[in-house]
């Protein structure tokens, strides 16, 4: 059985949060909304596009609008989504040196459209076996669905293998999938959520992945 490492996408591999506060402000201006602090619209960030979404609407009281702005939020962000983002510092070489040793792939909350384009603009997609988006199986992280679908289908030895992500939703999906788990200080949750979690490891910089024996 094969070793491999899971990916979170948004806060992990990626600093996504402009243009996603972009595509926020760029919806409200269309429907004739409210535009909230830019400090705020990226503190609302990490919880995924539809809990972005509806977390500003409630803040502007104009929950009516979720469909519209939904709607005109995802064709924009489309069309937008590597405008700003970038890859955190040694992302790409890191990735090239794991491949030699592990089976990579992307387990994302972000719709799997999305994901792939994201991660082809940023020139990283090739070097995962699988993309997984929140829209790719009934259920997303975190349930362990996904997780476990790979796992089964690429044959991976859980004991042997690593999630590597910034969230709550990556540390309960990666223990429920019996997988180790690495949580990355430098993504959009800062150490106040290691009250609720309890990860193997802590990588400051991604390349820290490196040092680690599973």
């Amino acid at each position: 059985m094969d070793s491999a490492i899971f990916f979170d996408l948004d806060g992990t591999l990626v600093d996504s949060k402009k243009d996603l506060e972009k595509a926020v402000v760029s919806t409200a201006l269309k429907l004739k909304l409210e535009i909230l602090d830019k400090e705020y619209i990226l503190s609302l960030v990490g919880n995924g596009i539809y809990r972005l979404i509806n977390d500003y609407l409630v803040s502007i009281n104009a929950t009516d609008y979720y469909e519209q702005f939904l709607k005109i939020f995802l064709s924009y962000y489309y069309e937008h989504i590597c405008d700003n983002s970038y890859l955190y510092n040694n992302v790409k070489p890191t990735l090239q040196l794991l491949t030699k040793q592990y089976k990579l792939f992307v387990v994302s909350n972000k719709l799997e459209k999305f994901s792939k384009k994201l991660l082809n603009e940023l020139e990283i997609e090739n070097f995962f076996e699988e993309i997984i988006g929140g829209d790719s199986f009934e259920n997303k992280k975190p349930d362990p669905q996904p997780i476990l679908n790979l796992i089964k289908k690429y044959k991976i030895n859980p004991h042997s293998s690593l999630f590597v992500g910034d969230s709550e939703n990556d540390y309960f999906a990666a223990r429920a999938s019996n997988l180790k788990m690495g949580w990355v200080s430098f993504g959009y949750k800062n150490e106040s959520i290691l009250k609720k979690i309890t990860p193997d490891f802590i990588f400051d910089k991604f390349e820290y992945i490196l040092n680690i024996t599973l």
